[in-house]
């Protein structure tokens, strides 16, 4: 296959995967902003509700994760017994796991009680959390359902369901927040419940899809329900976890950079938040060609055929750093009007439109860090990249960062800019490394048999 045709295919399979993440990543900012109509108070206790529901739940999701490759490989392989046995294992894996979500999220509601926040913020965070808990075990469904689907290459059903998921969300927060039509006025905690509702309606459109999708009717992957098969389980489990891993990893690491950052006084913090919003926003088309990419490769490796495998993975990351290189030209053509959309503070812009410059820098090393992972995924090399991100990221990374930020180690790059040049150096170290591990996984790669 030419380079023309493989992107063609990546693009095909990407482009619905980044629409579909932009939809729920505008879900949040909805939540955020009709949250914020109705008092700081509220924006505020809701935030600190979704950022430790995040934290939790998105350790869960990444280890359902492990659906998509699995079953992209025996999709490529034409096995398509194996595809709903792997289908039927996952959701076992995944309702376990959801009552395990929940019940974190019922312990995260005690655990607060013990931080020191105002009153106010601490009840609206912890009533937050006691509604979101209600999704705990649909939410963390999600993975296996949509995984399924973009394993067999549909993943334009999946934009639908996110997307559709995203507009229904908008009316309910408004309903719900506000106290129209008869509902009572819930505020920030309004936000959560349409969460709930809009979360088990992208479960029911999900299973809709896989039951009557033309492209998998016939093979009836929901009826006869398979009981529990501990080795697949656990070998989802297996490949999964390091997936959640790696997620809280990078999660907390740009966390704790915020944390550090905002030590540094309001102007520093203000500055770090406007730069760091606008510089991640690109990440969401990174993984979607990323997941383009493990989609292929896996197929490709399932169908016995190593070599288009690794012409998919050269090809989607070379148009991943491409995308990255471009992104990259417009932070820094474009670096002023982008940060004064978000504020009119000139001190707070001055710092961000530097700090957006690091953002740009570190563009290319965070696609290359996606496809690479991505890629992994493919020949189930999860375990790796958690290794190499805690080694990257908090054993060089945030000591490195420290010693810039609070210690001048390097006149010139103190403050938030000594945090965000420790950021983009451990971008690009850990996608060094993670490429060194890639070329490996594809030089030694051994097919594996049908039985695994």
């Amino acid at each position: 296959m030419s380079a023309v045709a493989e992107i063609k295919q990546l693009v095909r399979l990407a482009l619905p995967v980044s629409i579909g993440q932009l939809a729920l990543v505008g879900m949040t900012a909805t939540d955020v902003l009709i949250a914020g109509w109705a008092g700081t108070e509220e924006l505020a206790g809701m935030n600190l509700g979704v950022n430790t529901w995040n934290m939790i739940a998105m350790f869960f999701m990444g280890i359902g994760l492990a659906t998509q490759p699995l079953v992209a490989r025996h999709f490529g392989a034409k096995r398509s017994a194996r595809v709903k046995h792997q289908l039927h294992q996952s959701i076992w894996l995944c309702l376990a796991l959801g009552v395990l979500c929940s019940l974190s999220a019922l312990l995260a509601v005690v655990g607060l009680g013990y931080i020191q926040f105002e009153p106010e913020l601490m009840s609206i965070a912890q009533s937050y959390l006691l509604v979101i808990s209600l999704c705990g075990i649909p939410f963390i469904l999600l993975p296996a359902l949509r995984g399924t689907l973009e394993g067999v290459s549909l993943t334009q059903p999946v934009m639908l369901v996110n997307f559709g998921a995203f507009l229904i969300n908008i009316p309910l927060d408004y309903v719900l927040v506000n106290g129209l039509y008869g509902f009572p006025e819930l505020g920030g905690v309004g936000c959560a419940w349409a969460t709930v509702a809009v979360v088990y309606m992208m479960v029911f459109a999900n299973l809709y899809f896989l039951k009557k999708h033309p492209k998998v009717a016939e093979q009836n992957l929901l009826s006869d329900f398979e009981p529990i098969d501990k080795a697949t389980v656990l070998k989802t489990f297996k490949l999964g976890f390091p997936i959640g891993l790696s997620i809280i990893i990078e999660l907390s690491m740009f966390a704790g950079a915020g944390i550090m950052i905002a030590k540094l006084g309001s102007i520093e913090t203000a500055a770090h938040a406007v730069a760091i919003t606008i510089a991640s926003a690109s990440f969401m088309f990174y993984m979607g060609l990323g997941q383009g990419v493990t989609i292929r490769a896996s197929q490709m490796l399932g169908a016995d055929d190593p070599d288009a495998a690794r012409f998919s993975i050269k090809v989607g990351t070379i148009l991943n750093v491409s995308l990255a290189a471009f992104i990259a030209l417009m932070f820094v053509l474009f670096a002023e009007p982008l940060i004064r959309m978000a504020s009119s503070d000139e001190s707070v812009i001055e710092l961000a439109i530097v700090l957006l410059l690091f953002g740009a820098a570190f563009q290319i090393a965070d696609s290359l860090q996606v496809a690479i992972i991505y890629a992994l995924r493919a020949y189930n090399d999860t375990a790796s990249p958690p290794k190499y991100q805690v080694l990257s990221f908090w054993v060089f990374g945030v000591p490195l960062g420290v010693g810039l930020a609070f210690f001048d180690w390097w006149p010139g790059l103190e403050g938030a800019k000594g945090m965000w040049t420790a950021m983009t150096a451990s971008l690009y170290l850990v996608s060094l490394l993670l490429w060194y591990r890639l070329w490996q996984m594809i030089s030694n790669y051994q097919h594996e048999p049908e039985s695994t």
